[in-house]
């Protein structure tokens, strides 16, 4: 992995590799566990992600799934060929196990990929060695590099559950050279969300320690995945189940085995029944925040996790 571009966002100095940490010249001091840079503590509020990722390591990756699921959604939120990315520097911020990692990767791409839960250790797990991965256990909020020094700043999966979307995304875009890409998703404001039980089980089991919180939501999954699957093929009963159920279900969107489909839902059930923040925009409100940052030129499209931008930040 490569150290020499973290820099202190405080000093305003280069971090150099120490036996087993990066020191700057006013002894500033980041430590090396298992060969990772950790600019946090585990112990925040995603620590429920970082088990959760730790158990369900591989269960995205496309190279065990057998499906282009990760590539196909990685190339459609970039708007661009994958393989023009190569040789790119790109910041991954909130990468989890590294299902984007491997695709990024694959192409080409020089990739910095951070979360901040100990996901990262997955992400060592499945992605590292490879000679264009740095893998860093950092904070959104406090991204520790020079700014303008990425190509493109990408963020999935990750803006709805941080504590401030617009800090994040200013921070994303500091570090965004000029004419950079800005590439973010965000749950969308979805009027069905308060005419489901959907708040009610997220309110509840966000409560418990992280350890509880698994054991609810397998024990849910176990006992409502068997439900959604015998009516697989009836639009109505999904429809009904949707609004009653606390588990994801994705039969019909991916071409996934019974086996599979059942540990996209516990994964899944997890995510979306334990995250300590959940925000939802309107595609107006998603608009108003990206207009705040004055980019060259945006484009918002409803997909992905309900809303996805493209944003270029301006060349002058």
């Amino acid at each position: 992995m490569d150290f020499k571009h973290f820099f202190s966002t405080k000093t305003k100095l280069p971090y150099k590799e120490f036996e087993d940490s990066l020191i700057t010249e006013k002894n500033e001091e980041i430590h090396l566990i298992n060969g990772i840079p950790r600019f946090v503590d585990d112990e925040n509020y995603a620590a429920a992600f970082g088990l959760q990722w730790n158990i369900f390591s591989q269960t995205q990756f496309d190279s065990v799934t057998k499906q282009p699921i990760s590539e196909k959604r990685l190339e459609t939120a970039l708007g661009q060929p994958l393989e023009t990315i190569r040789g790119l520097k790109i910041l991954e911020a909130g990468s989890g196990a590294g299902r984007f990692t491997e695709i990024l990767l694959k192409y080409g791409a020089e990739v910095y990929s951070f979360d901040l839960s100990n996901a990262v250790e997955a992400n060592y797990k499945n992605n590292i060695p490879h000679q264009n991965l740095t893998l860093f256990q950092g904070d959104i909020l406090d991204i520790h590099f020079k700014d303008e020094f990425f190509d493109i700043s990408l963020c999935l999966g990750v803006l709805q559950h941080t504590p401030d979307t617009i800090e994040s995304i200013k921070e994303l875009t500091r570090v965004l050279k000029k004419g950079g890409k800005l590439v973010i998703d965000h749950y969308k404001f979805h009027l069905g969300h308060y005419l489901s039980l959907y708040f009610f089980y997220w309110s509840c089991i966000k409560r418990l320690k992280p350890q509880n919180q698994l054991k609810v939501t397998e024990f849910l999954t176990k006992i409502f995945f068997p439900i959604h699957w015998y009516f697989k093929d009836s639009p109505s009963m999904q429809f009904l189940l949707r609004r009653i159920s606390p588990i994801s279900f994705y039969y019909g969107l991916f071409d996934l085995t019974k086996e599979q489909h059942y540990d996209f839902s516990r994964l899944d059930t997890h995510d979306k029944n334990t995250d300590h923040y959940k925000r939802h925009l309107t595609e107006r409100g998603l608009v108003k925040v990206i207009t705040k940052f004055k980019f060259e030129q945006y484009e918002v499209n409803h997909r992905g996790n309900g809303l996805e931008c493209i944003a270029v930040k301006p060349r002058k």
